[in-house]
């Protein structure tokens, strides 16, 4: 690849980023609570489209012989039961999901990790560089059905660091200085709190705001 090629790629790497994203997880076990309304079939825009289903119900129904897991399909099992498992395809790309919902307050979050994606273009050695973090949207809805998912943005959270109204631990690694917060899942819970709990303006970006409307409406 030429150097003038590589710059550009640097810069829609740079400029594609807006999701905080963590090593560990957002929620607490504790806080797990699983809401039946999220269940259903949804679209955000003409060409995307969200199949949401309850993780429980999809692995009950291809395993119906517990007897036969192995252990680690027990503890799998164990560990997702109260999470949901989200299809979502955007311009005909497909990409799953495991999305674990917990409370902050009375507020619903889902704390989503990737776990299935299209990767036709992407070779071996380049996926083992991967790393399938976690994000973290607030789930906020409507009284028209719909169902507004706003992510945790990543200009917000640096502008909170840097004004010092907030402290999480956080590195910016990689190639493309990549924003990723390190701090303890219950450090990460209480960072929520606060931030829920602030009177911070614009505090969800509406560039990573999708609303979901029911395709059956």
């Amino acid at each position: 690849m030429k150097p003038k090629h590589v710059l550009v790629a640097l810069a829609l790497v740079l400029f594609s980023s807006c999701i905080v994203k963590s090593i560990n997880p957002f929620y607490l076990k504790e806080k797990v609570k699983f809401n039946p309304k999220l269940v259903g079939s949804w679209s955000s825009s003409k060409t995307s489209t969200w199949e949401i289903v309850s993780f429980k119900t999809a692995y009950e129904a291809e395993n119906n012989d517990k007897a036969q897991l192995s252990k680690e399909e027990r503890d799998a099992f164990e560990r997702y039961k109260e999470a949901y498992i989200i299809e979502y395809t955007s311009s005909n790309k497909e990409a799953s999901f495991i999305a674990m919902p917990f409370l902050v307050g009375e507020h619903l979050f889902l704390d989503f990790t990737p776990f299935e994606y299209e990767s036709e273009d992407l070779n071996s050695l380049a996926a083992q560089h991967l790393l399938k973090t976690h994000s973290v949207t607030y789930v906020d809805f409507q009284d028209d059905g719909s169902i507004k998912l706003k992510w945790l943005d990543e200009s917000v959270v640096k502008e909170l660091i840097k004004s010092n109204k907030m402290r999480i631990k956080h590195e910016e690694t990689g190639i493309d200085d990549d924003f990723v917060l390190t701090a303890s899942s219950d450090e990460l819970y209480r960072f929520l709190e606060k931030f829920m709990a602030s009177d911070i303006e614009n505090k969800w970006d509406k560039d990573v705001i999708k609303t979901l409307k029911p395709n059956n409406a």
